[in-house]
């Protein structure tokens, strides 16, 4: 059967300028050592993606990549819709690039200076901040990535109105990412069995008490569903532990690839364990449509992999 490539997530470096607290890549979770790819390689697999597909850049932070510019031009203008998702401290540097070729800019902003900054880091915030008028002259919209972690859920209802002033298009509320001991013993026991392979990184993602956390956000949500801001406001979170009634099934198997910074490719661009080969190797539409792909799509369609029930972006529109 074909599967046609509709979008794919470049991550284009596993470096980053930041070590914000709660990223399981800044924990270990990237698990792969490997340099940057040459612009050719990214080249190559966008042409062999369907036309139009839409790319998302990815890291890390993108904005690290040393061919960033290269690649922008070279894909500007091939018809693909382009997206990227960016800490933004560095937009300064390529802020006429951004404005011009990207119909989609998520920056990640996840409060106002003291809830952002410790997050982030010290004077994280402020750079951000000066940095987000050189968008004003942007083709694409500016929406902000809001991680509602322990340091901003309790006003998380807030902080739309408390963000308003930087003029994003829109706001995503995103639960935080974590999973249980046992869904991650469940997981690695799965993935064993049935994939051939470990995944002993995706303990950066544990965290077994969560109940004040839930009830905080459960509230938060509440409260959000009663107000009105000048911007598009969604919250955003898990199937679990209520495993939300009819919610779709992850459509990235079908038709998404995401392609890591040493030329592994998987589907999901949050855990990384499993991978269905290198795309320095294979061409996309062979690894999309291989075996190995249809293990993780039996997975998905039997409800087998506990990091699904954690995915906010399966949730999502966007």
């Amino acid at each position: 059967m074909r599967y046609p490539i509709r979008a794919v997530h470049f991550q284009l470096t596993g470096r980053c300028n930041l070590a914000c607290r709660f990223c399981g890549q800044s924990k270990g979770m990237l698990a792969c050592e490997g340099g940057e790819l040459p612009v050719e390689f990214w080249v190559r697999c966008a042409g062999e993606t369907e036309p139009g597909a839409a790319i998302t850049f990815w890291g890390g932070e993108p904005l690290l990549y040393p061919g960033f510019e290269e690649l922008a031009a070279r894909l500007s203008g091939s018809g693909h819709p382009f997206d990227i998702v960016t800490n933004g401290t560095l937009i300064p540097r390529h802020a006429e690039t951004l404005c011009r070729d990207f119909d989609r800019i998520f920056v990640s902003v996840d409060g106002p200076r003291e809830l952002h900054d410790a997050v982030r880091g010290k004077g994280v915030f402020d750079r951000v901040k000066a940095a987000l008028p050189l968008l004003d002259g942007r083709r694409g919209k500016l929406i902000f990535l809001t991680t509602v972690s322990d340091a901003n859920v309790e006003r998380m209802a807030e902080l739309p109105d408390e963000l308003a002033e930087l003029k994003p298009d829109r706001i995503v509320l995103q639960q935080l990412m974590y999973l249980s001991g046992n869904e991650i013993a469940a997981y690695r026991d799965y993935s064993r069995i049935h994939f051939n392979c470990d995944y002993p990184e995706l303990e950066a993602w544990r965290r077994d008490d969560d109940a004040d956390y839930l009830a905080r956000w459960r509230e938060g949500v509440r409260k959000l569903s009663g107000k009105r801001f000048p911007m598009e406001v969604v919250a955003v979170g898990h199937r679990y532990p209520d495993r939300i009634a009819n919610s779709p099934c992850c459509r990235a198997p079908e038709c998404r690839l995401h392609i890591r910074h040493d030329g592994e490719v998987g589907f999901c661009t949050d855990y990384f364990g499993f991978s269905l080969g290198s795309a320095l190797n294979h061409p996309l539409p062979e690894l999309i449509s291989s075996k190995r792909a249809d293990l993780w799509r039996q997975a998905v369609a039997a409800n087998a992999l506990p990091v699904c029930d954690h995915c906010a972006w399966r949730l999502q529109s966007i």
